[in-house]
């Protein structure tokens, strides 16, 4: 007999508490199946195990057998929001539907042609902390989702951390775990990672997003899922499920009321745009894309069923493993192509509408009831650099940032002598301000002036190369002028006006 969710044991009713997808995985495991490896990367701060699957039909064990391969390696991380849960239950299941070969999956040449790695349940500890209370339906303020009624857990972790505005400042004890022992060792070439939306009614069944830091990272990636990737994926969402996809966003009026508290309007017209979310590498996405990898951010309806949540999630990643794994060669190539770090790299975006306008599938009223209309809008989707710096070769900075940045994945040398420095002098502070999506944003305007000639390095100071992959973490973290740097994230004390900071530019060694 085949295993069931939780979800699929109680027709949707409740989703798996972190003891029943533990359980659900001692099942699969159990069948002994060589495509199936079954492990863990650590403890959540409340005891309980961070489980990791690898499928592949060559019985892939180890981050460096993935990689003799030469096939793409795709990572899908689940319940980082841990009340947003149809993706918790989807890759379970199609986890469980790909080894016992279900029809129409392809699953042997899917796992012959890439290695899939699965984290299942990224935050336990706020998916145990259930409640019905949990992102109920509240329609006037554009939050919440349609069941389970019986409760879902926590968008935080137990420390009230939002694990995804956390990936530059790594505070989470899960966020280290995940960065150093699955994502820095996998490398992976394409993530997904999967969310549920709070916010307008429109009626794809889902929605999704690429990395906004385009002028980051390397665009090469970002634009084969903009233009390969999802047009094909899209397309055959609608003609193997029936289900409709588009960019993800909000209406312009909608965000407007979110960030000022107000109640929506559903029968007010809306004309000034579809608008996504920042281009702040806190973000998950975004983060990824200062990595100059593959990413794609899955964002599921919250106003359609959880049975009808749980199969477009289930859908939507099976459709993307089958686009890669046809074109496993193409994927591969165009990751290790741009491994070479921008020599220009934006650390403060404006958004723009692209050129094409975008048709929203929606309702009149904007209401669950409402008729089915469509509107073409501007999209408000198009990142631009606002301020883009000249990579410097290297960085300068105290031994804790040192240490933050090695967290990262960053590779740091021992510092000693003297090097020509910029050496950054505090000249203006002010808040960031802005969408309430940032959640924490405090110093995100600082201005500088620059010191420059030759300085003797600090004791205990390292040096930070920034011709290697991860160039770009570095740059938007050391930038003291970076909407999303070091003062930022707390990893540098606020500067008074007029006060260096700690955060040397080093233009060129040698």
């Amino acid at each position: 007999m085949s295993l069931l969710t939780r979800a699929e044991a109680t027709r949707y009713e409740e989703t798996s508490r972190h003891a029943d997808v533990m359980a659900f995985i001692a099942g699969l495991q159990a069948k002994g199946d060589k495509r199936l490896h079954v492990t863990g990367f650590g403890m959540s701060p409340e005891g309980r195990e961070l489980p990791l699957l690898v499928l592949s039909a060559h019985g892939v064990k180890t981050p460096e057998e993935a990689r003799a391969l030469d096939r793409p390696v795709v990572l899908v991380i689940s319940g980082i929001h841990a009340g947003e849960v149809e993706g918790k239950e989807g890759c379970l299941m199609l986890v469980r539907d790909l080894l016992e070969g279900r029809p129409g999956l392809d699953a042997d040449a899917l796992l012959a042609d890439l290695t899939l790695v699965v984290v299942p349940l990224f935050n336990p500890d706020g998916n145990d902390a259930i409640d019905p209370g949990n992102r109920k339906l509240h329609l006037p303020k554009l939050e919440g989702q349609l069941g389970p009624d019986s409760g879902v857990g926590t968008r935080v972790n137990a420390a009230k951390i939002n694990l995804n505005r956390d990936y530059l400042r790594m505070q989470g004890e899960e966020m280290r775990l995940l960065q150093t022992r699955v994502c820095q060792p996998w490398a992976p070439d394409l993530t997904i990672d999967n969310h549920a939306t709070n916010g307008s009614v429109h009626r794809f069944s889902m929605t999704y997003d690429i990395p906004h830091t385009v002028e980051s990272g390397r665009g090469e990636p970002i634009e084969f899922m903009r233009q390969r990737l999802l047009p094909p994926v899209t397309a055959a969402l609608k003609a193997n499920h029936g289900l409709d996809a588009g960019w993800y966003g909000n209406f312009v009026e909608d965000e407007r009321a979110l960030d000022s508290g107000a109640d929506a309007q559903p029968g007010a017209t809306v004309r000034e745009g579809w608008m996504t979310y920042p281009h702040h590498p806190r973000f998950g996405s975004n983060y990824r894309g200062l990595t100059s990898r593959m990413d794609l951010l899955l964002e599921c309806y919250s106003y359609i069923s959880f049975a009808e949540r749980v199969r477009t999630a289930y859908a939507f990643m099976l459709e993307t493993l089958k686009y890669v794994a046809a074109h496993r060669d193409e994927v591969v190539q165009t990751v290790a192509a741009s491994r070479t770090p921008r020599e220009r790299i934006a650390i403060r975006y404006g958004l723009e509408r692209f050129a094409t306008p975008i048709e929203i599938l929606t309702r009149t009223p904007r209401t669950l009831e409402g008729a089915p209309t469509r509107v073409t809008l501007p999209h408000l989707g198009r990142f631009v650099g606002r301020t883009v710096v000249e990579r410097p070769e290297a960085y300068l900075v105290p031994a804790p940032m040192a240490a933050h940045l090695r967290l990262h994945g960053l590779s740091l040398q021992e510092a000693v002598g003297t090097f020509e420095v910029e050496v950054p002098v505090t000249e203006g502070l002010g808040s960031e301000g802005g969408r309430a999506i940032l959640e924490a944003a405090a110093v995100g305007e600082m201005s500088v002036s620059w010191r420059r000639g030759p300085r003797a390095v600090p004791p205990g100071w390292a040096l930070v190369p920034t011709e290697q992959p991860l160039g770009a973490i570095a740059v938007y973290l050391c930038e003291p002028e970076s909407d999303d740097g070091a003062v930022e994230n707390g990893l540098l004390p606020v500067p008074a006006l007029g006060e260096e900071l700690a955060l040397w530019r080093v233009p060129a060694l040698g």
